[in-house]
């Protein structure tokens, strides 16, 4: 079986991940997991995926075919779904290449989940990171970004919501209104679509593909809290370091070969297997942040209630999925 889960980055996609990964493993005692691969190696997200990295950042954004793909490209989303155990991939830099994704990784379930701007903004400004870069490395080009999006008529009204963009916050919304627009508009009737509001849908979405009328967990379980999925409980797998072409990968980076030429040590494999952690323990309760408020503005409000309109729309046009020989244990 293969999923795969798109989603803006602070969308949920890790819980629901981690979700399906567990009862998957509860099926058939391993389950590949595929974190983020556009950026990440694995899902303890220690080492950073440059073949990933590479693709994402020198590729089309917004793709609808698999032949707007490098070879490269097409080789790297290959190795995400080549291992015969069941895999589970996420992808938070996809939603604009959703349909050729498909092309090239035959998923037997789709799920795209979206969250309200407003609180993907607070999660994200709460991070170290967000869409356009990684601390300070690893960046995006706003301007590369910009002219794909204008070049291929993303957006109907660009030039006015430019107008109305003036600091890092408003790119970040700008990125979740494109990103999901993208989605809503490509949509090929065989996704399952989760409104954030209503996340636990994905206990639905689990009988369906397990053809079951009842969960051995449920989804509110504090184990399959997203955070959890960077660590060894609910799920455990075997750390792998890469520690040379690690090491080998980040000099490349910093002294300019790897944008410059593309040059980097492209991994084995991207992921890592994992199986249920039937060992209990504790985890503290993580302290609050500080607090974060974010304004509303006119571009913000036309961001979010036009993509809350298109999901409305898609949610109701949307399609069951045949039923699965797969029963749950």
């Amino acid at each position: 079986m293969k999923i795969l889960i798109y989603g803006v980055g602070r969308s949920g996609t890790k819980a629901i991940q981690l979700y399906l990964s567990y009862l998957i493993a509860r099926i058939e005692g391993n389950v590949w997991i595929n974190y983020e691969p556009y950026f990440w190696l694995d899902r303890k997200t220690k080492v950073v995926n440059f073949e990933g990295f590479y693709h994402n950042t020198t590729g089309p954004h917004f793709a609808r075919t698999a032949s707007e793909f490098s070879k490269g490209h097409i080789r790297f989303l290959k190795k995400l779904y080549r291992h015969e155990t069941s895999t589970v991939t996420k992808f938070i830099r996809g939603n604009g290449r959703i349909n050729a994704i498909g092309e090239v990784y035959p998923a037997d379930y789709s799920i795209i989940i979206i969250r309200d701007l407003y609180e993907v903004l607070l999660s994200v400004m709460k991070t170290e990171w967000d869409f356009w870069s990684v601390g300070w490395d690893y960046q995006v080009s706003w301007d590369d970004f910009i002219n794909e999006v204008r070049k291929k008529n993303i957006v109907e009204n660009l030039d006015w919501c430019l107008e109305r963009i003036v600091d890092r916050i408003d790119q970040n919304a700008f990125y979740w209104y494109t990103m999901n627009l993208s989605a809503i508009n490509n949509d090929n009737g065989k996704n399952f679509w989760i409104d954030y509001t209503n996340i636990g849908e994905v206990e639905n979405i689990a009988k369906q593909i397990f053809k079951t009328g009842e969960l051995p967990e449920s989804f509110r379980s504090a184990k399959f809290s997203g955070e959890n999925l960077h660590l060894n409980y609910p799920l455990e797998s075997k750390e792998d370091t890469h520690f040379y072409s690690g090491i080998t990968n980040q000099i490349l980076y910093k002294v300019q070969l790897f944008k410059r030429y593309g040059l980097f040590i492209a991994p084995r494999h991207t992921g890592a297997m994992a199986h249920i952690n039937k060992d209990y323990y504790l985890v503290e309760e993580k302290t609050k942040g500080p607090s974060v408020k974010i304004e509303k503005r006119d571009i913000y409000e036309f961001f979010n209630e036009d993509i809350k309109s298109r999901l409305e729309k898609v949610m109701q046009s949307r399609q069951s999925i045949p039923e699965s020989s797969i029963v749950l244990s």
